[in-house]
């Protein structure tokens, strides 16, 4: 009986000294966060235990959802769109060379880190098929190079398309 109140005691205090650890939202983002969002060691404690017991952190990461603000599906793509949107004139001029910080960023945005010299080639290549009309839109462009990196077996394999 001692050693179970011990036990209890030890793991209380545990989760009390790392409710302590850090400076905001000590239980990071999610579901429980977000209903406990006093800075007290009980509400990050149950805030912890929420987000643990439900599963909803990760969702939240997975989503950039939850006031999880890294990561995400959601917000990779959101990211690319708006960087297209942007530099939509630099980078169909860098595209057009095969070469430049504009069309290596998006690169980057696209999950090609790796294989940018490739990127860059298929880009150029393919230039008339990425812009099909001196009116083509950024999300035309996105729907392109995605068709594009797609169908190019290296660039599918490095950008996880």
């Amino acid at each position: 009986m001692l050693s179970k109140k011990l036990l209890t005691a030890v793991a209380v205090l545990g989760l009390t000294v790392s409710a302590y650890a850090g400076s905001q939202n000590d239980a990071g983002c999610g579901l429980g966060s977000m209903l406990f969002t006093e800075d007290k060691p009980v509400h990050q404690i149950v805030a912890a235990t929420t987000n643990g017991s439900f599963g909803n952190q990760t969702f939240g990461i997975t989503t950039g959802t939850l006031g999880c603000s890294s990561g995400g599906l959601i917000k990779a793509g959101m990211e690319r769109e708006a960087f297209v949107a942007t530099n939509y004139r630099a980078i169909e001029k860098e595209m057009a060379a095969g070469k430049g910080q504009y069309a290596s960023s998006l690169s980057s945005l696209m999950g090609c880190g790796e294989q940018t010299e490739r990127f860059l080639s298929v880009s150029k290549q393919n230039y008339e098929t990425l812009f099909p009309s001196e009116g083509a839109s950024p999300e035309t462009l996105l729907k392109n190079l995605d068709r594009q990196i797609a169908s190019d077996p290296a660039l599918a394999q490095a950008c996880g398309v």
